[in-house]
């Protein structure tokens, strides 16, 4: 079976094909749209911009699917969705004009299935998953392959930058300012092993952190395929980032650039998680939710609305 898993985040909205085969899959293309959904939300309601900004990506999508005769497609939401206040409107809006409809996910939902798609790319026995995506961050504590703690916090490399970010990259205050914001949502954490130095290893989730890997491959002449680096490595990409100068956005330009006013303040968040956890090496995952929901929610036949294209 081919089908289309289509990820609409808070920054970029991402259609993934599988090939599938029982209980086994296969990547076989990857598209993204840069569509900065939770730009288009004032005062929680996302606006009619918004709203046919989804319309469009997913009509592409759709007719991308029809042009390689595909016709199974789920698409699922996270923070770019679960945190508005018209979210019922706009999911329905949206599949009667495309005609797909959006499974919307709660955040501890999507911490489980970052667990489930780390696992299916690492032996790891014990940790802390880290998913920093656009609107939120999710943490799975773990241990024996099997989960502690899941948290779901309201900040993400995206939300950081609209509400603190006045320029293309923080000033030393702005950086600040997001720390503080982390710490604060970190404190319901206290009484958990996430933040008590229980662990030494994370599994890193996401586009922010794979980010994170290049420029620090790139920084360390390491060969690409390398996919772990350590705090400290982290903590010397951040200080050799100056404020706003040239070199710092052509090196971001260079390594990622559709990344280029969310990179910095996801690896503050990164940065700022790991030193509050005692975390000293990040392991990077090349799955994560998308494929934690194809195996669990699809393959594995997990309740689901399912409509064709």
């Amino acid at each position: 079976m081919i089908i289309g898993i289509i990820d609409l985040g808070s920054n970029t909205i991402r259609l993934s094909i599988y090939n599938c085969e029982k209980d086994e899959f296969k990547l076989l293309t990857n598209n993204k749209t840069m569509a900065g959904i939770i730009s288009y939300i004032d005062n929680g309601i996302l606006n009619n911009d918004g709203i046919e900004k989804i319309c469009s990506v997913l009509d592409s999508y759709k007719e991308l699917l029809h042009n390689f005769n595909i016709h199974e497609v789920r698409c699922f939401s996270t923070a770019s969705l679960r945190l508005i206040d018209n979210k019922n409107e706009v999911l329905e809006t949206v599949e009667k004009r495309t005609g797909i409809y959006i499974d919307l996910i709660s955040g501890l939902e999507e911490a489980h299935l970052d667990f489930i798609g780390a696992k299916l790319f690492t032996d790891i026995s014990e940790g802390v998953i880290i998913d920093i995506g656009g609107g939120s961050t999710e943490l799975v504590s773990f241990k024996d392959s099997r989960t502690l703690d899941s948290f779901s916090m309201p900040i993400g490399s995206l939300s950081m930058y609209n509400r603190f970010v006045k320029k293309i990259l923080p000033s030393k205050k702005e950086k600040e300012e997001i720390r503080k914001e982390v710490l604060f949502n970190l404190e319901r954490l206290n009484d958990t092993g996430i933040i008590h130095g229980y662990f030494d290893v994370a599994i890193g989730v996401g586009g922010t952190i794979r980010a994170a890997l290049r420029l620090i491959n790139d920084l360390y002449d390491r060969p690409k395929d390398n996919r772990i680096f350590t705090y400290r490595e982290l903590k010397k990409l951040l200080s050799l980032f100056k404020n706003n100068d040239r070199p710092t956005i052509a090196k971001i330009l260079k390594i990622a650039p559709d990344r280029i006013h969310t990179l910095l303040p996801g690896m503050i968040v990164l940065h700022t998680i790991l030193k509050k956890a005692g975390l000293d090496k990040v392991v990077v995952s090349k799955y994560g939710v998308r494929e934690g929901y194809l195996y669990h929610k699809v393959l594995k036949g997990d309740k689901i609305d399912r409509k064709n294209i």
